[in-house]
């Protein structure tokens, strides 16, 4: 006798079975099509590299790449159940074509074989709904405010396992099955039916009973689908299909000039990106991306993960409008479902995105809102008002005028700089092979024009062919940019293109990572495609070619830790070059931080952030400086403008035993 099983053996329910499932499949149905025409009232998206994205997404849907499923134990239980339902799917479809078509799929081999493989696959997914609720209810390390919704699925999802098992053991011990022994989980349960010593005719009432209430566990679950958590399973994989290839913090660009464009930002839902609206669905609220946020750590109210799931329940709240026409609703978002000083709060590090496994795209939907704020000026705070006038104005946050006079041979040169350096202007010379880009803090404020006149003396030192704008470096939009007022920023942007287009130079160097990232990722959108270096880079390149000697650290056996800047690491991946900068330094000794590279703390300067007069308190780059302070170093090294300038006051302010130098003033020091 060929190996098999009779299909709905001791069950009479088959048509009240499709007639359940027909309902199932409509609720399902209509939730998934409320979900996506919610989704559909979004700005419209554009994705290339196709063959890319599905490469990518079925390499992370197998393999459950560490990249997303972050955690030993939390992959080993995402598998098991993933990897469970698969085969129990497969096995239920099997069974189906057999049923509807004739075809013998479930017989001999195939049928042993698959019996297994559903057995162990359905036991792996036990397990992994049992490692779950330890990981929420017992463990909890991430948070405590799971909701009913989670608590609901688990047990549904267990109980629809346990009596499909319940259901297979008293089908083993009513029929006696010569082939039990490829059902082993199966075979355990029917072991425990015979030690209870169930009768024949009590173990077919008990299984018929149990038939019909697995049937329903089974079609309610996935009729409860689109309405519950659950529903990321397909959500999240959109999401992680959509992912973005640009760099960490890209923006939604915005045509300015162009007559379709009412809003700038997104003040309400229909004025987020499809995307945007889809990931409030794909957010599985795993808070990862508050863990290690310095905004949410140094007491802030911004937590990304609180802001996702507040503008999931405003969503909800507004398709509940539309069933309900007796209500009000607000559509307004910012001030309303997402406070003000939640959106000002945002340092835009990146960590957030950095760490979310299905790559939720933070920063965009926080600077979208900010820029929802630039349609009213009041709507600023009054200390960003004066540094949006100051920037139109004179082209500095600081409002300083340079006169035509100061400077050296009667150019329009900044006055701080000597004229022992004899620094060459490129309105002078017109053609260099680098022009140095010095930046706001670069030119006007003290801690960094330090490290700007120590970069000219390596210039010179090495020989290097090099001018600067001098008075016609205006801002280069970052900061304007990242608190939303796109308009004055992309009038920075057109208008420092024009002037950089007039002039031949090579390369652009800056020691600004801010500087670095609006020339080198968000001008190519206006048309300013130039070689941007950062000076840690092109130090590097000096001390390779040997235009460079180091001699050897100021003192014998110092040590020095590195911070890394959030947009010279996590937006443009320059983790090495400063590295080896230092390393290339006899007698300089490098400690790294616990926390470094894609995962360093913010100096909480970003974003704008280091214009808002609460950021005086310098609440973050204080738990940066006590996280340094953990190595001991002699030296606390940066390769960024904002970052010396937050952690050189907070060393001060913490009488802390140690120095805060750029990289540039380390090599200086050792020539």
């Amino acid at each position: 006798m060929e190996a098999t099983r009779q299909l709905y053996w001791n069950s009479h329910g088959k048509g009240l079975m499709y007639v359940f499932a027909l309902i199932s499949v409509i609720i399902f149905t209509r939730g998934c099509y409320k979900k996506i025409w919610g989704w559909q009232q979004g700005r419209t998206i554009n994705y290339d590299h196709l063959g890319l994205r599905f490469k990518m997404f079925f390499s992370a849907l197998i393999k459950h790449d560490q990249g997303i499923f972050r955690g030993t134990f939390r992959r080993i239980m995402h598998l098991g159940v993933f990897y469970g339902f698969v085969i129990l799917t497969i096995g239920t479809s099997v069974i189906a074509i057999q049923d509807h078509f004739g075809i013998p799929l479930f017989y001999g081999n195939k049928y042993l074989i698959l019996s297994l493989l559903m057995d162990l696959f359905g036991l792996m997914a036990m397990i992994g709904i049992g490692m779950a609720a330890y990981k929420r209810y017992i463990d909890k390390p991430d948070h405590e405010d799971y909701t009913l919704d989670d608590a609901v699925l688990l047990i549904l999802i267990f109980l629809i396992l346990f009596t499909g098992f319940v259901l297979e053991g008293l089908r083993i011990y009513s029929t006696q099955d010569p082939w039990a022994w490829w059902s082993p989980v199966g075979l355990l349960f029917s072991e425990v039916v015979s030690i209870t010593g169930l009768s024949l005719r009590s173990s077919l009432s008990v299984h018929a009973a149990l038939w019909y209430i697995h049937m329903l566990l089974a079609f309610g679950f996935i009729a409860y689908i689109p309405y519950s958590k659950l529903f990321h399973m397909f959500a999240s994989s959109i999401n992680i299909f959509l992912r973005p290839f640009s760099p960490i913090g890209g923006l939604t660009p915005v045509d300015i000039t162009s007559q379709e464009v009412e809003n700038i930002g997104a003040a309400r839902l229909e004025e987020f990106s499809k995307k945007q609206l889809l990931e409030l669905d794909a957010c599985i609220s795993c808070g990862r991306c508050q863990k290690g946020c310095p905004a949410y750590i140094s007491g802030t109210p911004l937590s990304p993960r609180v802001v996702v799931q507040d503008l999931k329940r405003h969503s909800i709240k507004k398709a509940s409008f539309f069933r309900n026409r007796g209500e009000t609703f607000n559509h307004v978002i910012p001030g309303n479902v997402i406070s003000k000083e939640t959106l000002w709060s945002c340092t835009t590090c990146g960590l957030c995105e950095d760490k979310c496994p299905i790559y939720i795209e933070h920063i965009k939907r926080i600077v979208d809102m900010r820029r929802s704020l630039s349609t009213e000026s009041t709507d600023y705070p009054p200390e960003l008002q004066k540094v949006f006038k100051s920037i139109s104005e004179v082209g500095n946050p600081w409002g300083i005028r340079l006169a035509a006079s100061d400077g050296l041979d009667g150019s329009n040169s900044p006055s701080y700089w000597t004229k022992e350096l004899q620094v060459p202007l490129l309105s002078v010379k017109k053609k260099t092979n680098i022009l140095y880009w010095l930046g706001c803090f670069g030119s006007y404020e003290s801690r960094n024009q330090k490290v700007s006149q120590t970069m000219f003396k390596i210039f010179e030192k090495a020989g290097v062919d090099y001018a600067v704008l001098g008075r016609e470096e205006k801002c280069c939009g970052d900061s304007v940019r990242r608190l939303g007022n796109e308009k004055l920023f992309q009038q920075l942007a057109r208008e420092t293109i024009r002037n950089l287009d007039r002039y031949s130079f090579k390369t652009i160097v800056t020691h600004c990572p801010h500087c670095y990232n609006m020339l080198q990722n968000d001008y190519p959108q206006f048309g300013g495609h130039y070689h941007v270096m950062h000076h840690s880079e092109y130090l590097l390149e000096l001390i390779a070619s040997g235009k460079l000697i180091l001699k050897g650290a100021k003192a014998n056996s110092r040590k020095v830790t590195f911070h890394d800047p959030c947009y010279l690491g996590r937006y443009n991946s320059i983790y090495e070059a400063p590295r080896e900068v230092l390393t290339s330094i006899p007698g300089l000794e490098l400690v790294e931080m616990k926390n470094n590279r894609s995962r360093a703390f913010c100096c909480g300067a970003g974003g704008g952030r280091i214009w808002l007069d609460d950021f005086k308190e310098q609440r973050i780059s204080k738990l940066l400086v006590k996280k340094a302070l953990r190595t001991e170093p002699d030296i606390l090294a940066s390769a960024c403008s904002m970052c010396l300038t937050t952690l050189t006051a907070a060393v001060r302010s913490m009488d802390a035993n140690m120095q805060s130098q750029d990289i540039a003033e380390i090599v200086y020091e050792a020539l």
